[in-house]
This record gives C-alpha cells, structure tokens and sequence, in this order.
C-alpha cells in the first residue's frame, strides 16, 4: 500500500465509532437576504446573461411559503421516527442596509426580519422551532470579507450593484464564485464581527449558538480562539474547509483538536440542474457513513427551498426531500435524527 494513501486517509482511520444511526441535516444561508425585488433579476439577466446564472442568483432570503412547504414535510414523517427529521439551520446575522447610499452599514436579524419588511416570518421560524422542525446556529455575519466589501462598495460596479438592491449580485455568477468570500480568512481577521454575530444570535433567538460553519467553507485558524471565546466548540463540515492559501485541512473526524470538535459533511441533497445530487445518491452516502459506524450528515443549503424566485427548484427539492424520508425509513426505521448541537453534546460527553 502507497505510504501516502494511509497518511491522506488518515482522519477517516481515527474517527470516532457511533453505536446509533444517526442523520443531522445542516442547511447554510439561512436569515441571508440575497435578492429582494423581480426587479433586481431583470438587471442581472441583462448585465450578465441568463446563461451565466448559479444557483445562487436566484436565491433569496426564505419565505413563509418556503417554510410551510419544508415543514409539511417534517410533520409528515414526525410520527414515523422516534428521532423525527429536524433541520440544523444555519443563520447568517447581518444583512446589507440599502437605506443609505453614502455607507455601507449592515442590519442585524432584529431589524431586518420584522413583520414591515418579511410579514410573518419571525412567527415561522418561532413555530418551526417549536415544532422542531428548525434547529438554528450560526452561519457568520455577512458571509463576505468586510475589506473587500467596503473596497468593492467604491467602485462603480458596486455602487451600481447597490443601488439594484443586490450588492453581492456578482458573487453568485459562474466564473465570479469566490469573489468578496472570505469571512474567516486571515485577510479579515481584524475587522471581523464574529463576536457581534454570536450576541446578534443570541439576542434573536434566545441561546447562543454552539457551532458554526465558515461560510464557503474557507477558515484560517486565527478563528480558532476567536470561536472559543464566543461559546463555539464545533465546526461544521471540517472535511471540507479550506484555508485562505487553498490549503485543505486533515483533521480526526468528530474527534477535538484545540478545543474544538471537527464535525463533517457526507451526503448532500441538491436537485439543482448543476449539481444533480438526488435522493438516491444522498441514500448511498448514508449507507456509506452508517457502514463505517459514523453519522451521516447532509449538506441542504436554503437555496435548495428558496422558492420566490425559482419555485420550480424549490417543488423539485421537496419533492426530493419526502423521497429521500421516506427511502430512510424503509432501510433504517431506527435511524435518530438530530441536530448539531446535540450532536455537539454526545461528543463532548465522550
């Protein structure tokens, strides 16, 4: 056997082993407001063509439909699992304010999501968590690198992006996905807000936040203390982060390292026309993760369900989604479905 294979495999050698079955299902971008108006679509389609298009142009921030819709689904597997089906929703804090053109200033959660702006959606995410179909944590504060925001926030283009309603517009067009990311990249690390996003969380919802995911999955471990300090001990989807310099990381899955339990991602539903991961494929991975006596945890962004201005992805992805439940079941009616923080707390008690 090549020496080097063992080395690279490593992390998955010394995982941790789980007795029980269980699914987390971690969904990014959620209280992220993207695009806001029709309106703002057209510009896009215009100044860069329909054909160049991501999944994420069309995204925007969660509707009350969207989440009736997901939590119909819920409720009609709640009764099939002794551990039901719950969504790890992981929140962005802060959102831009396009009430001033001479600045660029952020609203956090408490008032950009309020019944004058987003008519019942608060009530949503109370009910849901409620029910417990939602389970939130945190995401990141604005999911970008705040120097190249404001350097971006000068130029023409952004000025003319901001003006649409859509600032970021750019970052969601093929050929331009990593441009202004970077919220925990070390370039951002003595302007970030992490500490005000975790405060924002709380003062939202109620509790702090025990993990986070990097947005884009880009982490430099100058964060590291930074997350601690805040209450943080779990990073999401360790497996796939990647510093600043594109460097991957290779941590022991689900095991700590500094303080700070590395969790991963190993299964993905996404039925989007550029990704093709349906609930078959997320199945086998679940098979995979449950074979080798780890959880299966899968990736769901909120644009999976983001239906105001692409509903035909969203009906696709629901309907994905109660297959995918009902596929679960059949095979392994004791699967637990829990959340991460939870998660959080089995590996801390070990």
């Amino acid at each position: 056997m090549n020496p080097l294979n063992i080395f690279r495999n490593l992390p998955y050698y010394l995982r941790k082993k789980f007795k029980d079955n269980y699914i987390i299902i971690e969904s990014d971008d959620w209280g992220m407001e993207r695009a806001i108006y029709p309106e703002t679509i057209d510009w896009i389609k215009k100044k860069y063509g329909h054909e160049k298009f991501s999944r994420w142009t069309l995204d925007t921030l969660e509707t009350p439909e969207d989440l009736e819709m997901l939590f119909g689904v819920l409720e009609s597997f709640k009764d099939r699992f002794e551990f039901p089906p719950v969504i790890t929703a992981n929140f962005i804090t802060h959102n831009i304010d396009y009430t001033n053109a001479g600045n660029l200033n952020y609203e956090g959660l408490n008032e950009k999501i309020t019944d004058e702006n987003y008519p019942g959606l608060r009530e949503h995410y109370i009910s849901g968590i409620k029910n417990g179909f939602l389970f939130p944590q945190l995401h990141g504060y604005s999911h970008y690198d705040f120097t190249l925001m404001n350097s971006y926030f000068e130029t023409a283009e952004g000025k003319e992006a901001f003006g649409k309603y859509f600032f970021t517009a750019r970052s969601t067009i093929k050929g331009n996905l990593s441009f202004l990311h970077g919220e925990m990249s070390r370039g951002n690390f003595k302007t970030n807000r992490l500490s005000e996003a975790c405060d924002e969380f709380e003062k939202f919802f109620g509790y702090r936040s025990v993990s986070v995911i990097p947005p884009t999955f880009i982490f430099d471990e100058e964060f590291e203390e930074v997350l601690k300090k805040n209450g943080i001990t779990l990073i999401q989807s360790s497996n796939r982060l990647v510093s600043s310099g594109k460097k991957r990381y290779r941590y022991n899955y689900f095991g700590k390292t500094r303080g700070i339990v590395r969790s991963v991602r190993n299964a993905r539903l996404d039925p989007h026309k550029d990704y093709k991961f349906y609930h078959e494929q997320c199945i086998d991975s679940i098979d995979n993760a449950f074979k080798s006596r780890i959880p299966a945890v899968i990736d769901f962004h909120r644009a999976n369900i983001s239906g105001k201005f692409d509903p035909e992805y969203r009906d696709r992805t629901v309907s994905e989604l109660k297959k995918l439940f009902a596929g679960i079941y059949k095979r392994w009616p004791d699967a637990k479905f829990i959340h991460t923080q939870k998660l959080n707390e089995i590996l801390w008690q070990h």
